[in-house]
């Protein structure tokens, strides 16, 4: 499955990036040639034609149809705003999704729920590492 790792000069991104010290604020899945599935503000879990600019490519294992099951699914601003404040458990809504979330849903490793799509790309840059490092 190919994730798309993204982030944009819109204010909205550079707020994820500065709340989640991180390069990236935003994640997708690839569905088709031209063709993603995220979740985003305001619009929520959607197919669209690809229009992320400045990205990068990693390969997970996972199903991207089981990010299919989401569409519709409105975007979870309070588990946003959590995530810049990260007090307290999660203010999860089951009805509704982020982006990370979607990746960790469709992905088949547990270690990807719960985080942003920054620490997601740390974590499997990391284990990437790991995995080359063993074979040596």
């Amino acid at each position: 499955m190919e994730l798309y790792f993204s982030r944009s000069t819109s204010p909205l991104s550079r707020l994820i990036q500065y709340f989640t010290k991180g390069k990236w604020s935003h994640n997708a899945i690839k569905v088709g040639d031209y063709h993603i599935i995220d979740s985003r503000f305001p619009g929520g879990v959607r197919i669209r034609h690809f229009d992320l600019k400045d990205y990068e490519i990693l390969e997970v294992e996972g199903n991207p149809r089981k990010a299919l099951k989401h569409i519709e699914k409105r975007y979870d601003l309070r588990l946003f705003f959590w995530y810049g404040i990260k007090y307290g458990k999660p203010w999860n809504d089951p009805n509704q999704m982020i982006c990370s979330e979607l990746i960790a849903e469709a992905s088949n490793d547990e270690n990807l729920r719960g985080k942003t799509p920054s620490e997601q790309y740390r974590y499997l840059k990391n284990r990437e590492k790991v995995i080359q490092d063993t074979k040596r």
